[in-house]
């Protein structure tokens, strides 16, 4: 009785683990994540932002969308906060496009995750390396179906110790 109860805990606990985790691929690496979290595109021409939270020994954030064009992200990240804050992600660690999917991982500080724990984000701005000729630059905001996500509860339980 007491070993079959065991057995149940264990699989309980082992089906509960694997399904609360969520992993981000990319290159030849893969990130504990997020769900992904879609931003509006603040362009008509322009698909919409995906973006997620990913850890490993460190805090990232991803961006994904599904350009017209072959392109990839290059250059920094802009991530506008509700109270006026500005977060300036200079370099993605990794940036890819597989099945025409635009793929990047920006990393992230401590005081840059802190601030995101405080306020909601409002947009983010990016660039786009277009077929390798030119850079454009998008953003797009969180303002999917007029409700905001509340990036701060999310990044708050996700990065919880």
């Amino acid at each position: 009785m007491i070993r079959n109860l065991t057995i149940l805990i264990v699989i309980l606990l082992t089906s509960l683990t694997v399904y609360g985790q969520n992993l981000f691929f990319i290159g030849e690496k893969s990130y504990q994540c997020t769900e992904s979290i879609t931003l509006q595109s603040n362009s008509d021409d322009t698909e919409d932002l995906n973006v997620l939270f990913a850890k490993d020994n460190n805090a990232y954030f991803v961006v994904q969308t599904k350009p017209n064009l072959n392109s990839n992200f290059s250059g920094k990240l802009i991530i506008y906060l509700d109270d006026g804050t500005v977060i300036t992600c200079n370099d993605f660690i990794v940036s890819d496009n597989v099945d025409n999917i635009a793929k990047a991982v920006y990393s992230l500080t401590e005081e840059q995750l802190n601030k995101m724990k405080n306020s909601n984000i409002n947009t983010v701005r990016y660039t786009l390396n277009v077929l390798n000729v030119k850079e454009v630059n998008k953003s797009a905001s969180n303002k999917r179906n007029s409700t905001k996500t509340n990036f701060p509860n999310l990044i708050n339980e996700f990065f919880k110790e």
